[in-house]
């Protein structure tokens, strides 16, 4: 009997052995799924975070895109096919920093190149196409001195083209001109020519384009970057002859009563009254109309008819157009391309 209740301990012993070890292997398993958990944890909370840095540095680069969009001023300074440029950085948040570079694909297109960081991660890009007015490509995008649905002349009346690129009293030199195409492309610049085709001239699929443009600057965007925003009318007399008005803008027909200079944008008709002068360019949605005596120094684009009263002329300056688009400083600003500006998708920079 004691032999018997000898085997039975031992056999109690080796159960609760053998549960104990089940039970160490148990906890070792749930420590291993434990541990399992958290490493997991801790690379979703690591993926969360660079998840979270990549937006942000997205986001950096697209808020330093708008604030040079909105801030920019002035004339482009690279070449085409040259370098890039740094244009302007900044920071955002606590630790995000944010460039822009501008890179010149063309004489009036050029890409912009954001890149944004967020402490220390990989550095994202955002990428944007701009229109940039170029003052030369502008002025040589003209094939005539007038440009228009037809060209009526009246007694005496004439469309010179024999001083195009001689400075005008008030205008300064033009010598980038003497290279370039456009109006100077022929030995005996042109008169007259028929408007051109979209972009330069019309919509097309462009909405926004179809009554006026300047390049990729629409009628609306002329209205709002205006010096002077009118409704029609006669323009009010200016304090001096000849006085500069940067660029003049007029939705509704107007009528230029004075002497005076700039860019002048009209949707409708432009009359210029006996005696009156604009020197620079002149753009038109409608009909041009000069009567006797009056006189435009510069180049002219009109949507319907020019029509130069007895007596009237139009005297091709394009050194008097290109220093009105020099001059227009509420038009030296680099425009995203409308509805297709942004390039990608872009790579992270490679460190």
């Amino acid at each position: 009997m004691r032999h018997d209740g000898a085997k039975g301990r031992t056999s109690a012993w080796r159960q609760d052995g053998f549960a104990l070890v089940l039970a160490l292997l148990a906890l070792l398993v749930l420590a291993g799924i434990a541990s399992a958990a958290v490493a997991a944890s801790v690379g979703q909370v690591r993926a969360a975070t660079m998840a979270g840095k990549v937006l942000a540095a997205r986001s950096g680069a697209r808020g330093g895109l708008d604030i040079l969009f909105q801030q920019r001023r002035g004339a482009p300074r690279t070449q085409t096919g040259g370098a890039s440029m740094v244009l302007d950085s900044g920071t955002f948040g606590h630790h995000g920093a944010w460039r822009v570079r501008e890179l010149r694909l063309a004489s009036e297109f050029h890409l912009f190149i954001a890149e944004g960081e967020v402490g220390g991660s990989v550095p994202m890009r955002e990428v944007r196409v701009a229109w940039w007015m170029d003052p030369v490509a502008r002025t040589r995008s003209h094939s005539a001195v007038v440009e228009a649905a037809s060209l009526q002349m009246g007694v005496g009346s004439d469309v010179r083209t024999d001083s195009i690129f001689s400075t005008r009293a008030g205008n300064e030199g033009c010598d980038e001109l003497a290279a370039s195409a456009g109006v100077v492309a022929a030995p005996h610049p042109t008169a007259y020519a028929t408007l051109p085709s979209p972009p330069v001239w019309g919509s097309a699929t462009d909405a926004g384009f179809a009554d006026l443009r300047l390049g990729w600057f629409s009628e609306q965007m002329l209205a709002e970057l205006a010096d002077h925003a009118l409704s029609g009318g006669a323009l009010p007399q200016p304090q001096c002859n000849g006085c500069w008005r940067g660029l003049v803008h007029s939705r509704g027909d107007l009528l230029v009563t004075g002497r005076e200079a700039g860019i002048l944008a009209v949707r409708g008709t432009l009359r210029l009254e006996a005696g009156a002068s604009w020197t620079g360019l002149v753009l038109a949605s409608g009909d041009v109309a000069l009567e006797q005596g009056a006189t435009i120094v510069g180049l002219v684009r009109a949507g319907g008819s020019v029509v130069l009263g007895d007596g009237s002329l139009i005297d091709g300056s394009a050194c008097a157009a290109y220093d009105a688009l020099r001059r227009a400083t509420t038009l030296a600003r680099p425009i995203p391309l409308p509805g297709r500006s942004w390039a990608g998708p872009v790579p992270p920079v490679a460190r």
